[in-house]
């Protein structure tokens, strides 16, 4: 009998765990007032542009950036270690983000699980007004909810990558204009439909082929206004917030290194009608990385760009007096470091940090593993979301670790990417990577890991280069000696018994997810 998509995904939240009873703290917790949530996702960084991380600091241990309040939140706040990402690219780690649960349960993907076939998760995985998420869940509970910034998740119905005018279009054409107004207005739509009160200043996904050549520049100022402007609208209502800000940075395209230098006035929205001034002036930015004595650093302008910002909303809520009652969470949408689309440590092992200044103690690093998939139950319990009005989710809530409770919250961790899946248990990962049928049996190129055409993109170069082992088949790996997963162990024969173990753990999380995948499936259950 052939099981549809919505029975697999039902059948697979059976299994999940349901939020527990609060525990006395908790009960303690909910009498307070309820925290606003100021939720930062960040794109494509990279780890030498954190100064908090080992990789941000010189040999000399001397900072590599100038970000004074991202220095500041990680000082003051809890920094995890061990963050990790379920599927290392924007779209489906955004989807996790927002939903608690793994990109593979995303309806984008009903098609391919009702044909039987296995799902290949790349850009492909969207939130749409039916897909249960963390804004939808906060609104219901009474919260004021807003997004501003990079999207790339929401489906939004009508809005193509390639559509509209010309690369050369002239953004100042009255028709031109209006094209862009509109088709803003149609993504701001898209966000209110899945649960959020404000929507503004939105990216559909990467600059490139979203708008015509003139508006092609980053504006992290204008990402900041919007910020702003919901913050000012969020003090006449009589509800705690969250807020999802989505930078661009320091994603591509540049000028390299000099994404600041970009038009002020340029926006996929059309353009301004003057420079904003939300944030220290651009034209200070290298002027400040020179007396800090850090022009040598590539990457240290648009980093400071990019604290600007987040040193403009934050000042906002502290003359606004509603600092001291915001939770902040800062986290890298995924890994780049020669593993962006991979589920080697460089794609799967990202960047956050949680802060408060009166809901937890700070100060401190934890090396407790977490996931993406983690950030919505956590944010659901700091909310004190009743457990009814709760949606299910596959992570695992680490406000106890927020706490002070540093044990681990996982017994292991499970990946999903492209034709790859993976575990990781008690330091040791197993890589699964199997071609689904559908591809091309002689393809010109050999297929990577994402898998959606032959020879990949350009974002799997670098894995695909810097990995040794990465078309084979089955791969082990003892993070902790290898970091940089160099020595495949699959073969070793004092391994057999735990690569039979990480094999029968990841049949076990793959029943859990809708789809086969190769022989860790049961053929008949999803025919």
């Amino acid at each position: 009998m052939k099981i549809s998509f919505s029975q697999k995904v039902s059948s697979a939240f059976l299994l999940l765990i349901l939020p527990l009873p609060l525990t006395h703290i908790e009960e303690i917790a909910a009498a307070e007032p309820r925290p606003n949530i100021l939720f930062i996702i960040t794109d494509d960084q990279e780890r030498r542009e954190f100064n908090f991380l080992e990789e941000g600091r010189t040999e000399q241990g001397q900072p590599r950036n100038l970000s004074p309040h991202l220095d500041r939140l990680a000082q003051e706040g809890v920094v995890f270690r061990n963050q990790y990402v379920t599927s290392p690219v924007c779209t489906p780690s955004r989807f996790s983000v927002l939903t608690g649960t793994y990109a593979s349960r995303s309806t984008s993907f009903r098609r391919t699980v009702d044909r039987g076939e296995q799902v290949n998760i790349t850009w492909n995985c969207h939130i749409d007004s039916t897909t249960p998420n963390l804004a939808r869940t906060l609104q219901q509970a009474g919260y004021y909810t807003g997004a501003v910034g990079k999207n790339h998740v929401i489906e939004a119905k009508g809005v193509s990558r390639n559509d509209g005018p010309a690369e050369d279009a002239d953004p100042t054409d009255p028709s031109v204009a209006q094209y862009y107004t509109e088709k803003q207005q149609k993504l701001v739509n898209a966000f209110k439909q899945c649960g959020f009160d404000f929507a503004a200043n939105l990216y559909q996904g990467n600059l490139p082929g979203h708008t015509c050549k003139a508006l092609e520049f980053h504006n992290m100022d204008w990402i900041t206004s919007a910020a702003i402007e919901f913050l000012d609208t969020w003090s006449t209502k009589d509800k705690p917030f969250f807020l999802y800000m989505a930078t661009t940075l320091n994603h591509g395209p540049g000028p390299r290194f000099k994404k600041y230098t970009g038009d002020p006035l340029a926006t996929p929205a059309g353009l301004l009608n003057q420079p904003l001034s939300v944030q220290p002036d651009r034209k200070t930015i290298p002027e400040r990385i020179a007396e800090a004595e850090l022009s040598s650093e590539p990457t240290a302008c648009d980093v400071l760009w990019l604290d600007d910002g987040i040193g403009g909303v934050l000042q906002k809520l502290k003359t606004m007096g509603a600092l001291d009652n915001t939770i902040v969470f800062l986290f890298d949408d995924h890994g780049v470091e020669s593993g962006k689309g991979s589920l080697y440590e460089g794609g799967v092992r990202s960047v956050s940090l949680a802060w408060s200044p009166i809901h937890f103690k700070g100060g401190r690093y934890s090396k407790v593993n977490i996931s993406n998939i983690d950030f919505a139950p956590t944010i659901m319990d700091l909310c004190h979301v009743p457990a009814s009005q709760r949606h299910q989710v596959d992570g695992t809530s680490f406000a106890g670790v927020l706490h002070g409770n540093d044990e681990e919250i996982h017994d292991h961790l499970f990946f999903e990417i492209g034709a790859t899946r993976a575990v990781l248990k008690d330091g040791w990962k197993y890589l699964a990577f199997r071609l689904p049928n559908t591809v091309s049996p002689n393809p010109p190129k050999p297929y990577t890991h994402l898998a959606d055409r032959p020879g990949g993109r350009g974002s799997e170069g670098p894995a695909k280069d810097f990995y040794p082992n990465y078309y084979d088949t089955d791969q082990l790996y003892d993070i902790r000696s290898d970091p940089l997963e160099r020595n495949n162990r699959i073969a070793d024969p004092l391994q057999k018994p735990r690569v039979e173990l990480m094999k029968a753990l990841l049949k076990k999380n793959l029943a859990n997810v809708p789809g086969p995948f190769a022989e860790f499936t049961d053929a008949e259950t999803t025919k």
